[in-house]
């Protein structure tokens, strides 16, 4: 009898790695035919390029995918992925889900962090500028709030989350936010136009390690691990699997090069090289 092959673990961002807006596209380029996978108000807030959509469904069952996003479970959920997801991760690593359940050993570990970290209701008071004197830098006043801030995300006990327009900010801005959130027990991050806190020790990376560890449990051996991503909060996420790829475009991309594989090309074009590049991976072993 055959050996049975070894297990693959693909863990992978979604946001403008896998799935892009039409925004995203008109900023980026490498627009290919797609469908919608999120609406939002009757309209169409992410696609999947279609050449991507048919890559992985052609993986071998073998394979096993882990979506890893910054959204919280809400904004997952609102996904409607044409791929079988037996994990996910959530909250930047707050959350681990195991066929659509959070995973009750990862949320006792987690449970820990948040517990020695400020209410999120006290860190989107600095986010949104609702605590009085906290944007003496900006000088709009606390009950106004800062021009930059556009829209604020869901509440959620372990992702604070505000849209803002960075070019509005000023110099020292952000810097001073991520103080004010460090004291709190939390870290602050600007993605684009997105800007996040987390509490401290969060991370995708410790998320994905606890994932392979539960395929291996499952699986009876190591699986190969591959991973793709966007943004500063993939990084040590990719560095931790065996291959990892950037899309062309990114924020990661300039800083990426050497250390992952970039594509040649950014948006649908990019998803569809990675998707390509992990079944060709997976047929080849």
């Amino acid at each position: 009898m055959p050996a049975r092959p070894d297990p693959v673990l693909i863990t992978t961002d979604l946001d403008r790695t896998l799935i892009f807006s039409s925004r995203a596209i008109a900023q980026l380029g490498g627009a290919l035919p797609a469908d919608p996978v999120e609406t939002s108000g009757g309209q169409t807030a992410a696609e999947l390029c279609r050449d991507a959509r048919d890559a992985l469904a052609a993986l071998p069952r073998r394979v096993r995918i882990c979506v890893a996003t910054s959204r919280n479970i809400s904004r997952l959920r609102r996904l409607r992925l044409p791929f079988a997801v037996p994990y996910a991760i959530a909250a930047n690593g707050g959350v681990v889900l195991v066929h659509g359940e959070p995973d009750p050993h990862w949320a006792a570990r987690i449970g820990g962090l948040v517990s020695r970290a400020a209410p999120a209701a006290e860190v989107r008071a600095v986010l949104t500028g609702s605590r009085p004197g906290c944007w003496g830098l900006a000088g709009t006043g606390a009950s106004a709030g800062p021009s930059w801030l556009q829209r604020t995300g869901d509440e959620d006990d372990m992702c604070c989350l505000a849209i803002v327009d960075p070019e509005l900010m000023l110099a020292g801005e952000f810097a001073e936010i991520a103080r004010r959130c460090s004291e709190l027990g939390w870290e602050a991050s600007l993605v684009g136009r997105k800007l996040y806190a987390f509490p401290a020790g969060f991370g995708k990376a410790h998320a994905a390690a606890f994932v392979a560890e539960k395929v291996a449990g499952d699986a009876g051996a190591e699986p190969t691990r591959l991973a793709a991503g966007d943004t500063e909060h993939d990084r040590l996420m990719l560095a931790g699997a065996d291959r990892a790829w950037v899309p062309a475009g990114s924020d990661l991309a300039a800083r990426a090069a050497g250390e992952f594989v970039v594509t040649s090309q950014p948006g649908h074009a990019a998803a569809a090289q990675i998707t390509r590049e992990w079944l060709n991976a997976c047929v080849a072993s």
